[in-house]
């Protein structure tokens, strides 16, 4: 069977407009889960963690739920790990999480100077059916030191971005078999550049 160059560029250009598509569909994907995941409702904040400071009870019924933790640590010069840990009805742990919050600051030869890492965010998702609780527990001396927002996530942004990534990819890979010789021309330019660029 003879394909006419002009029929094989036509069903190529077909293809990548399609591509095009798909891509543009994973971006609309990726854009649409950062909304969900910056869609919260109105939660709990808590000004002064006290140690075993427990969320709950987390109901799930039918829906997944997907709860957003915010930690602010307000400490100079100290450091502290701040733990949380999903516990089921019977307050046994299922899971944990945490993280190192710290503040540093001096002074040197170039004059004040300060670091730290004040802020924890954790995505918490809860699938299956049951009652759950969120336990919180850090060293005593910061306990003042660290507030606590629990929020609720409106929409599920994992089944967006994970849609997106899958599309991307699957685009990707057949843009390359469809434009397995351009890519390779493209390629081997930039190898050239950077080797230049090396040279010098």
């Amino acid at each position: 069977m003879l394909i006419r160059p002009q029929q094989k560029l036509r069903d190529k250009l077909f293809y990548n407009n399609l591509l095009l598509i798909v891509v543009i569909f994973s971006i609309i994907c990726f854009i649409t889960s950062l909304n969900l995941q910056a869609s919260t409702s109105v939660g709990r904040t808590d000004y002064e963690i006290r140690e075993g400071m427990t969320y709950g009870p987390i109901k799930i019924d039918k829906q997944p739920k997907i709860y957003k933790i915010i930690a602010n640590f307000g400490g100079s010069n100290t450091s502290t790990y701040l733990s949380g840990e999903v516990l089921d009805k019977d307050k046994d742990t299922l899971y944990e999480f945490g993280k190192d919050l710290w503040h540093e600051s001096g002074y040197d030869s170039e004059g004040y100077w300060s670091e730290s890492e004040r802020k924890m965010t954790a995505y918490l998702t809860f699938k299956e059916k049951g009652t759950y609780y969120i336990q919180f527990n850090t060293e005593e001396k910061n306990m003042r030191n660290i507030d606590i927002t629990i929020q609720l996530v409106k929409g599920s942004y994992v089944a967006h971005s994970q849609f997106g990534s899958l599309f991307l990819l699957i685009a990707m890979i057949i843009f390359f078999l469809l434009n397995k010789q351009w890519v390779c021309e493209k390629l081997a330019v930039i190898n050239e550049k950077i080797e230049e660029m090396s040279d010098d």
